[in-house]
């Protein structure tokens, strides 16, 4: 190798490295000017690398930037979430309109009118058994036709009867009550008007007695089309006055929100106040025997 060879070996290794001069080293010893191209060629490549090198590392350094802030950012929320956490925890609102804030309460207006109306419940369920049994006995042979058809017919007549004394008593009970005095006056002119329908029951039992079919059949129709229509007036009228019993009691506690127990997809008691027992208790009369 002659000494402008190695010189031009040195400034190589110098210039690349350690390893661009090792490869100058191999390649120049075929020759100044194949050696010389050779060497220009594999310093742009090496040239090209670092480059690459370079600008990946900076691309790692800005990567490694993001991380630290999206870090700093993760830190932060955590810390925001600690914070809304320990306020929920003592009990302090964590903003002016949560839910913690607001008094919520619920009332059963369905088992109230479930209590209510139990006891001619049991007399009509009292009754349907009365007539199973007639029927079982009148197709096992134990009463003919005749006494079937009569005690049938009687005891058809005492359900229509238990129906219509006890909406007739509500009534009475309802105008009797402060809390329907506003409807008082309606009450009593419809209490009047319901007469006809004792009429009616009067003339039903009579043809009962006589154990005229055709007459029997004709009257109870009309007779259970108009309870029927009674006692859905009734009742409305009854869950009507119940609901607003129960605007007046949350107004007057300073609920927020009060919830009808059986329209709730899920509802802990232990956690609401019941409103239901107050409610009862305005209405004395209706729940009276």
């Amino acid at each position: 190798m002659t000494g402008k060879t190695l010189l031009l070996v040195v400034l190589l290794a110098l210039g690349t490295g350690l390893v661009g001069g090792l490869i100058g080293v191999a390649l120049f010893s075929r020759g100044d000017t194949e050696l010389a191209e050779r060497v220009d060629d594999l310093t742009a490549r090496l040239e090209a690398v670092e480059n690459s090198t370079n600008s990946a590392a900076a691309q790692l350094d800005e990567l490694s930037a993001s991380q630290k802030r999206l870090e700093d950012a993760v830190g932060e929320l955590q810390a925001g979430l600690s914070a809304v956490e320990e306020k929920l925890a003592s009990g302090v609102s964590a903003g002016p309109q949560t839910s913690s804030s607001l008094a919520v309460a619920y009332v059963d207006l369905t088992g109230l009118m479930d209590e209510l109306f139990q006891s001619v419940q049991n007399t009509i369920s009292f009754k349907d058994q009365e007539l199973q049994d007639l029927r079982q006995k009148h197709e096992s042979g134990e009463i003919d036709d005749e006494t079937y058809k009569k005690e049938s017919m009687s005891v058809e007549v005492e359900l229509l009867a238990a129906r219509l004394n006890w909406d007739l008593g509500l009534i009475d009970k309802m105008a009797a009550s402060p809390e329907f005095s506003d409807l008082k006056q309606s009450l009593q002119e419809l209490r009047k008007k319901l007469q006809p329908l004792q009429d009616q029951l009067d003339e039903l039992k009579g043809a009962a007695d006589q154990g005229d079919l055709n007459s029997f059949f004709g009257l109870y129709q009309q007779l259970s089309t108009s309870l029927q229509q009674l006692d859905q007036l009734v009742s409305q009228v009854i869950q009507a006055m119940l609901a607003d019993i129960t605007q007046e009691v949350a107004q007057a506690q300073g609920y927020a929100l009060v919830l009808r127990k059986e329209d709730a997809l899920y509802l802990d008691t232990e956690q609401l106040a019941d409103l239901t027992p107050q409610v009862k208790a305005r209405v004395p009369e209706l729940f009276s025997p």
